[in-house]
């Protein structure tokens, strides 16, 4: 299973969280895990839901 540390970024360009994600598929792409990181601090609540648009994402190399 591949695995990524991915930092979740706020609109002030500081980092949130990182997340370390898993994923089941051996061909995942960036994008993929950059996408589970951003839905777990959205549903970790530590955002408030009006910054939600405003996050992103990016893996750790």
């Amino acid at each position: 299973m591949p695995r990524q540390l991915v930092e979740v970024i706020g609109r002030d360009g500081h980092i949130i969280e990182s997340h370390v994600v898993e994923l089941e598929h051996e061909e995942c792409i960036d994008a993929e895990f950059e996408e589970v990181a951003l839905v777990l601090t959205e549903r970790g609540g530590k955002v408030r839901e009006a910054e939600h648009i405003h996050l992103r994402a990016r893996c750790v190399r």
